[in-house]
């Protein structure tokens, strides 16, 4: 249990420096501090094309890694890997239909 407890901050730390080191901006972590999420911090700043575009490529690769079967879709249980998302689960899945999609999952990370 605390492996699996451990692996999962690994990986919300991860998705969090993972935005710091794409986005930058020292005022985010600043924020993030007071706040409370790295991520959105990050992820709420003005950004150029291409650094978005960046930014998309390494959500993709997040998504990637949770999605254990492999089947492009993110169950709730996959997205316990990735807390910050699984939180939101039943928020970020606008169709209701229990899964993730790859766009649904871009839309909540980036919302």
């Amino acid at each position: 249990m605390r492996t699996s407890r451990t692996l999962a901050r690994f990986e919300e730390h991860s998705l969090a420096l993972l935005a710091a080191l794409v986005l930058g901006g020292s005022g985010a972590a600043v924020h993030a501090r007071e706040h409370g999420s790295l991520v959105q911090a990050q992820l709420q700043q003005p950004t150029p094309r291409a650094a978005r575009g960046e930014a998309h490529q390494r959500i993709d690769a997040a998504f990637d890694r949770a999605d254990a079967n492999g089947d492009g879709k993110l169950s709730r249980e996959e997205a316990q890997r990735l807390p910050a998302v699984a939180e939101r689960f039943d928020e970020i899945d606008s169709n209701g239909d229990r899964l993730l999609s790859r766009e649904e999952f871009q839309r909540g990370v980036v919302d």
